[in-house]
């Protein structure tokens, strides 16, 4: 058993660690991370290691013998350590999550804290394999989806679990034949804890009818593991087709292309955009992502929710617009009274009286500097334009009759001389203005926006 614990770490060693190197490593006090600790002393490879203890207070005068026993062994070996003492009890109440979940959150965050401080580049932390199986039961039994059942990794950057792949028994051995000296936690025989109750109850009771229980699952994980690499790579090439930025917080989702999707794909596309999109603060829960798969499949030509304080989802002729931390459209509003260039956030104006580049889309205006002076801006309701051989019309019905989603509408240029609206960007001229190229009394206006060009090229009105 210590021959295939050395064997595991050697292989592991090799691809993540140098000569040298800066380490952290969570050390409890009990038998796995010193077990730990006395294999990265032990190594070959000189690091530099710095140890953090973080004493939860919740075992009365035990939590502070475990910190004193980190202490008298990082002072034999003349290592660094930081300590953290916090009241889980108190901070699980304050922050409304479970005691072994608020333990997590506040050792990570203190963990990294000293990664930052020391320099280092890995924090190591001594799961093993037995850990792993246990973490994939927690989530089976709390539904979670493949991706976390695919449970913890050797290397989930800056977390570094070089014995996941060892069992128990292995560390045990090597413990022994080493004669380490370890801290019982006395809080994992309290199968109030989940952990606990799997470790203690559920784990035996299936090891009985699979005597390889570990084997079978951590080869399962390694399958879940391959099969969401296969899936995530089919997903995002999904997302790139589906979802499209229309700014820095709005993203435009082509239902007709959407709604051919599987329920599968349709939901993991969610949540791997989200995921990259929204920090914790604006959790989607699996109720946010059916009501949002609703919205997209039902009939409704129009309708729009909040999918959290923060996230908003509209729906309009065949898109949907989700806009993230939800804030006011960036107004458009300026002056152009000579020829040249301006720039309004994504939107670029260019007008010219000659000397037109052959691949710029120039549109030609009776107009002249410096008697007009033009304004640019966002659209307006009650806003018209006079078209050819019509009396002025409504932009409003335009929209209507041409199916421009609603929240597309407010981000449309338009352009105006003395109150009159003369251009709508993608859409409409008004004919009184309309000029050809050849007519020396006129100026021409190119318009450039990455984002709408894109999106009225797809809306296709």
């Amino acid at each position: 058993m210590i021959r295939d614990l050395h064997q595991n770490l050697s292989s592991n060693f090799d691809k993540h660690l140098v000569r040298n190197q800066k380490i952290v490593i969570g050390v409890s006090g009990g038998e796995d991370s010193v077990a730990l600790l006395t294999l990265l002393i032990n190594s070959e490879l000189n690091l530099q290691i710095t140890v953090c203890h973080f004493n939860h207070l919740l075992r009365g005068d035990s939590s502070f013998n475990d910190e004193i026993f980190v202490k008298e062994l990082c002072k034999k070996h003349s290592l660094k350590l930081y300590t953290k003492r916090l009241n889980i009890l108190r901070a699980s109440s304050l922050i409304k999550k479970g005691i072994e979940e608020t333990s997590r959150i506040f050792r990570r965050k203190f963990f990294e804290e000293i990664l930052y401080k020391s320099k280092s580049s890995l924090i190591l932390l001594a799961h093993h394999s037995n850990d792993q199986v246990e973490t994939f039961f927690m989530r089976l039994l709390r539904g979670a989806s493949l991706k976390g059942l695919e449970s913890m990794k050797i290397l989930d950057y800056p977390y570094y679990r070089p014995l996941l792949g060892s069992t128990k028994e292995m560390i045990r051995s090597y413990s022994i034949e080493k004669k380490i000296e370890w801290v019982n936690d006395s809080s994992n025989s309290d199968d109030r804890y989940t952990r606990n109750n799997i470790r203690k109850n559920l784990i035996p009771l299936l090891s009985r009818i699979n005597p390889n229980l570990t084997t079978t699952i951590s080869r399962t994980i390694k399958m879940i593991a391959d099969q969401n690499l296969f899936t995530q790579q089919h997903i995002s090439n999904l997302s790139n087709i589906i979802i499209k930025p229309i700014s820095n917080y709005e993203f435009t989702i082509k239902l007709y292309d959407f709604n051919e999707l599987t329920s599968f794909e349709k939901s993991e596309i969610l949540y791997s955009f989200f995921s990259k999109k929204i920090n914790s603060d604006n959790f989607i829960s699996y109720q946010n992502i059916r009501d949002l798969i609703s919205l997209a499949e039902s009939p409704k030509a129009s309708a729009e929710f909040y999918l959290t304080q923060n996230i908003k989802a509209e729906k309009g002729y065949g898109y949907l617009l989700l806009q993230i931390g939800v804030q006011n459209s960036k107004k458009i509003n300026f002056q152009i009274s000579k020829e040249g260039s301006w720039e309004s956030n994504d939107l670029f104006v260019t007008v010219k009286k000659d000397n037109f580049e052959e691949d710029v889309d120039y549109k030609f205006f009776n107009l002249t500097f410096p008697d007009s002076n033009i304004r640019v801006r966002n659209y307006q309701d009650g806003d018209r334009i006079r078209l050819k051989g019509q009396r002025s019309k409504k932009l409003k019905d335009i929209f209507i009759a041409k199916k421009v989603p609603k929240f597309l509408r407010y981000k449309l240029p338009v352009f105006e001389v003395s109150g009159e609206i003369f251009y709508i960007y993608g859409l409409k001229i008004n004919s009184d203005f309309q000029a050809n190229p050849s007519d020396k009394e006129s100026i021409g206006i190119a318009v450039k926006s990455n984002n709408l060009e894109q999106l009225i090229n797809e809306v296709n009105f």
